[in-house]
């Protein structure tokens, strides 16, 4: 016997149908904006690695250059260029990468303690 009520089996479908898309369509845009977030953030990282190791290169060259050459000046280096100028005591490094910039300072005191670790390199340095 039928109590009277009928059950359309279509509209149960349809609705699951449409749940499962938005399911699958907010677990796709959760993993590319997880893709993107992690690549940019490698991207920057690499850069920001690369810029300090130009600065480390360029403090090693800094030694060797004559008090004059010492104030300011620009050196190039294959994937960018320092740009240094000394003031009040502190060397201020612009390093341009990538069409980025970066920033670094160094105080006089960092400046004595790396002349102390590199005076002995002054003359196998050449550039």
């Amino acid at each position: 016997m039928e109590s009277g009520w009928k059950i359309n089996p279509k509209a149960g479908v349809l609705l699951t149908t449409l749940l499962l898309v938005g399911l699958l369509s907010l677990l796709s845009y959760s993993v590319l904006t997880h893709h993107f977030i992690t690549v940019t953030a490698t991207i920057k990282t690499e850069r920001l690695y690369r810029a300090k190791t130009m600065k480390e290169l360029f403090l090693v060259y800094y030694f060797t250059l004559s008090d004059q050459g010492q104030q300011k000046g620009l050196v190039k280096f294959t994937q960018g260029q320092c740009h240094f100028f000394k003031e009040n005591e502190v060397l201020d490094l612009v390093v341009l990468l990538d069409k980025e910039t970066f920033h670094f300072s160094v105080s006089e005191t960092e400046l004595t303690k790396l002349s102390e670790r590199f005076k002995d390199n002054k003359k196998s340095v050449s550039y």
